[in-house]
């Protein structure tokens, strides 16, 4: 848990980039209502932080975000796309 805690304190986040601009709201309103709180960082670009409980480590928190946003690009049938930027 303190990688995790670090590593949101040195980079402020993770990172996702989107394919199209107009989807963030509704890829925000998606994490949000799972564990994240999410802030607009770029035209195609989301900050997102895990609420507690955090995950084990780092790579967990990555392979659980990149879980979710498949599940997202899943839910939807016009091949969006979002993506964490490492």
């Amino acid at each position: 848990m303190a990688d995790l805690r670090q590593f949101q304190r040195r980079h402020g986040g993770i990172e996702i980039e989107i394919g199209d601009p107009s989807t963030a709201e509704d890829l925000a309103e998606f994490l949000r209502g799972l564990c994240f709180d999410i802030q607009r960082s770029g035209e195609r670009t989301l900050e997102a932080r895990f609420r507690d409980p955090l995950p084990a480590n780092d790579a967990a928190a990555r392979l659980e975000l990149d879980l979710y946003l498949r599940v997202w690009e899943a839910m939807k049938n016009d091949a969006q796309w979002a993506r964490r930027i490492d």
